[in-house]
């Protein structure tokens, strides 16, 4: 039960709970804190402190770098939805849409779209179709179904978005020219996740 402020008559929280809040937010801080610095390249230490924190990351799904756009950074996952519907049209989706905002919003669909790829590559594969047995891109494609009536398959598909060569970039700002990333050869070859019926 909160306690009466004397002065205000304002409800606060009990000293343990304050206690207890404040707690939480220094390991939270503390564990984000780790996760930077244990981000290559880093020392043995940095790595080993962020090892104590590894369950939480499983848990909260935290410890990524903030990295992500450095040199070497790996390819962007892109998520294609083709819907198939009953009227015989159909139509494609891509995730993250390049088109959203508020940019927040982008981001979340980045999110979506790495955790679906991490996902599908450790899912195992149905023997018959070769279609990933992945618990998420069967959760997307159900929803999928749900968000768009009328539809009555969801084909889904991985894609690498790759990153310019360093020498490219270099080659490029000298010449004084942009690179245009979206340019085929900066895709690799999509690959089929899986087919979800609309009616299951």
């Amino acid at each position: 039960m909160a306690e009466q402020d004397a002065g205000s008559g304002k409800p606060q929280w009990p000293g343990w709970a304050r206690l207890g809040v404040s707690a939480l937010v220094i390991w939270h801080g503390l564990a984000v804190l780790a996760a930077v610095l244990a981000a290559p390249p880093s020392s043995a230490l940095q790595q080993a402190v962020a090892d104590l924190f590894r369950p939480y990351y499983r848990v909260a799904d935290l410890g990524y770098s903030y990295r992500f756009y450095t040199a070497g950074a790996p390819p962007t996952p892109i998520v294609t939805a083709l819907l198939e519907f009953e009227d015989g049209r159909s139509e494609e989706i891509r995730i993250p849409d390049r088109s959203m905002w508020p940019r927040l919003r982008f981001q979340r669909q980045l999110a979506l779209a790495y955790h679906l790829f991490d996902e599908v590559r450790r899912a195992p594969r149905d023997p018959a179709t070769g279609d990933s047995r992945s618990r998420w891109a069967i959760s997307y494609g159900r929803h999928l179904c749900r968000e768009n009536p009328g539809c009555r398959r969801v084909i889904l598909f991985l894609q690498d978005h790759l990153n310019p060569s360093p020498d490219e970039l270099m080659e490029a700002a000298e010449e004084g020219r942009t690179i245009d990333v979206e340019d085929r050869r900066y895709y690799g070859d999509r690959q089929r996740i899986g087919v979800y019926l609309c009616d299951d």
